[in-house]
């Protein structure tokens, strides 16, 4: 997630205009983008929602947010291990377990090793198979907290990644978790107190789909939150920076750095016999996920035309349900096109980025993506158009 600064009520007040959901975004830019952050030093706060919450929490909660996804089949020996969290602010991976001749590979891990726990557990009445391998398509901390399980289950696993990666998590990826446990429980009780007051974070009654969204949110934080320090973070024993091929019997598994977008270490995974593409973060659903300044609009269409180019026929996303055509991608990448060529006129006439806030208009895009969902509209007014916007006007100037 990204380093942010204001708070959620306040933004989302303002949802229609252009300054950002900045705490929102920071929880994001914390546990997912570093996972992603909230700023402050409230390390005090989070100690005492420790010691309060452990009590407070019912144990059904913690485990109905662990257990709350579904296996689906995708081919022979390969499942989607795909969460059913309503959208929201607070998101976990969607997993891929391929089950091969004398092995098993694992791609993404979660943000909780009581979720890798359970999908670990699941696995086991697949196959006695070890994990030989886990993949992890980037760095942020829904998609690796739940490596040391894996670990600890299997001592020969290998972790393959991103070479950045090595490099991200010990310094800001670290810091960026730490963050993220400080200013957590300040979010969360702000959740909280929309779902008991009956009002929405832009202030308006709250309607059913916002308080079955925020309650969502509420159970996967307080889950990620009562883990606390529980998940070490585990460097790549094998990095990759363009390719590497994973031949398991007659399987291909084609690991691959196609081009930056949601970071500048995204790998995708590709079976091109049974035609599957998991994509990571590169594509979410139902807006794409843009961190400022970890993501690179200028690099993300041309990175999703590299996708499309792979001509799959199911594509499991970061987030959100798996696709069986491309319409959505064709999606992305119209909009981060848009963006890019946006930002690059707005800094050709001279503007601010606060004038370009205001002439690049997206609103097509937020229909497109939103339709006349109240928390998909501020979902895209987080995590598009605020950080999109602005990472585009850095990218074409260099100037925040």
């Amino acid at each position: 997630m990204i380093n942010l600064r204001s708070d959620l009520k306040r933004a989302a007040s303002a949802l229609l205009a252009m300054p950002v959901c900045k705490l929102a975004i920071k929880l994001f830019t914390v546990f997912l983008i570093a996972g992603a952050g909230l700023a402050g030093n409230r390390s005090g706060a989070f100690q005492a929602f420790s010691q309060v919450g452990a009590a407070a929490r019912q144990g059904s909660e913690a485990k109905s947010a662990a257990t709350n996804f579904e296996f689906q089949k995708l081919a022979d020996g390969i499942y989607a291990v795909v969460r059913k969290d309503l959208p929201g602010f607070m998101v976990d991976a969607n997993d891929v377990l391929i089950i091969n001749d004398n092995d098993v590979v694992v791609v993404d891990t979660n943000g909780a090793p009581a979720i890798t726990r359970e999908v670990l557990a699941e696995l086991k009445k697949l196959t006695n198979k070890p994990v030989r391998y886990v993949i992890n398509t980037h760095w942020h901390d829904d998609h690796i907290r739940g490596n040391d399980v894996y670990r600890e289950a299997f001592p020969g696993v290998e972790f393959i990644a991103h070479a950045a990666m090595r490099d991200y998590m010990p310094g800001q990826g670290e810091i960026n978790r730490r963050n993220f446990l400080e200013g957590a429980p300040r979010f969360l009780e702000d959740l909280k107190r929309a779902v008991a007051n009956g009002k929405s974070l832009t202030g308006s009654d709250i309607t059913p789909e916002e308080r079955a969204s925020h309650q969502s949110d509420i159970r996967l934080v307080e889950l990620v939150l009562s883990e606390g320090s529980k998940a070490p973070a585990i460097l790549p024993t094998i990095s990759v920076t363009e390719r590497l091929t994973l031949h398991r019997g007659k399987r291909i598994i084609d690991i691959r750095y196609l081009g930056s977008g949601h970071t500048a270490g995204d790998l995708v995974i590709h079976l091109p016999h049974e035609g599957i593409l998991i994509t990571g973060d590169l594509v979410v659903w139902p807006v794409p996920l843009v961190g400022n300044p970890q993501s690179r609009i200028g690099d993300w269409a041309s990175t999703i035309e590299k996708l499309l180019a792979l001509r799959p026929t199911i594509i499991v996303p970061g987030h959100g349900p798996v696709m069986r055509d491309d319409s959505y991608l064709i999606l992305l990448a119209e909009l981060f096109t848009s963006v890019k060529k946006q930002a690059a006129a707005a800094a050709a006439r001279g503007e601010t980025l606060e004038e370009a806030r205001k002439s690049i208009n997206l609103e097509e895009f937020r229909k497109r993506f939103s339709g006349d969902s109240k928390i998909r509209k501020l979902l895209f007014q987080a995590y598009v158009a605020g950080p999109a916007v602005e990472a585009a006007y850095r990218e074409v100037t260099g100037k925040h």
